[in-house]
């Protein structure tokens, strides 16, 4: 069974132009005298030979690209010049196989997926620089928070209480997000020196951060990880909200049940297990306000861990 029908017969030189011939014979060409390795796509063949151990050079894509395009005959190739795990984090990640230069200065942080390294370019601007695996983002099947988590601090970075994400790229193996560095530290090391903060700056702090939920919120986005560690200080001591690797796009108004988040800081019905809108985040930041006056969280930290127990592992997956 299957197609019995002949195939049909060869292009000649007259056909396109004689383009479409001229590029079999390149091919191969360069099929016989490659000892790279690369695998080819034979013009006669049905199937996709792209090797995924060594991807296509600048040049290579641009061609491809090119005669796609342009040439009738060519846009069903089936051999791609992107490679499947590439292809996972298109387009919000372009691939870059050399990306901008930084200098190193040193380790910020650590993450599930990567470090973050404090990096300064030509010009002496800092950077903080966060270096993800690719192996183990897909293998925690986070691909789509890492995608939202760039798009979001894209989107929203220009307001003047969220850091900014000027920069993101991939290469073979890893993701790279360059984010403003912000030199004041974080709200927790603060707390974690004084304890209890003057309540000028707690009503600061507050308004600032509301004005930055706010400003999330009405572009479609829920926070979900609002505490001190999260919350940067600038030069200035003005708050920097980071980390957007638990948000998500939520229109206003509608609901979700991830349970996801810090505890300490978890609104009941996230925990519970229960839907929940964009006022999670209002109470989260209920709790911070009563850490900075207080130096205590709004509710005993054991009875939150033993109702804790009664419901599934805390999950920070979509």
């Amino acid at each position: 069974m299957g197609n019995t029908s002949p195939r049909p017969p060869a292009l000649n030189q007259d056909s396109v132009d004689g383009v479409y011939t001229q590029r079999r014979e390149d091919s191969c060409q360069n099929l016989s005298t490659s000892s790279s390795g690369r695998s080819f796509a034979s013009v006669n063949s049905h199937q996709s030979t792209f090797s995924v151990s060594r991807p296509w050079s600048r040049v290579s894509r641009r061609r491809w690209k090119e005669s796609t395009l342009t040439l009738p005959y060519e846009s069903s190739k089936t051999a791609w010049p992107v490679s499947q795990i590439e292809s996972f984090f298109l387009p919000e990640f372009p691939f870059r196989s050399e990306g901008k230069h930084f200098t190193n200065l040193g380790e910020i942080n650590k993450g599930a997926f990567g470090k973050v390294y404090k990096v300064s370019d030509e010009k002496g601007t800092l950077y903080a620089l966060k270096v993800l695996s690719k192996s183990k983002i897909i293998r925690e099947n986070a691909v789509q928070q890492v995608k939202d988590e760039v798009r979001i601090q894209r989107v929203c970075g220009h307001h003047p209480f969220i850091v900014d994400c000027p920069f993101h790229w991939q290469s073979k193996k890893r993701l790279f997000i360059v984010s403003n560095y912000v030199a004041g530290g974080e709200l927790y090391d603060l707390l974690k020196t004084y304890t209890v903060l003057p309540v000028a700056l707690v009503k600061l702090y507050v308004a600032q951060l509301a004005l930055a939920l706010d400003f999330l919120h009405n572009a479609g986005v829920i926070y979900r990880d609002l505490k001190p560690e999260n919350i940067l200080l600038d030069a200035s001591l003005n708050v920097q909200l980071i980390d957007f690797g638990l948000s998500k796009w939520l229109p206003y108004g509608k609901t979700t049940r991830t349970i996801c988040g810090t505890f300490l800081y978890m609104a009941p019905e996230v925990w519970t297990g229960e839907e929940y809108g964009h006022g999670v985040d209002w109470w989260s930041l209920g709790v911070i306000a009563c850490v900075m006056l207080t130096g205590k969280h709004s509710i005993d930290g054991q009875r939150l861990a033993a109702a804790a127990s009664e419901h599934d592992q805390i999950r920070s997956s979509y």
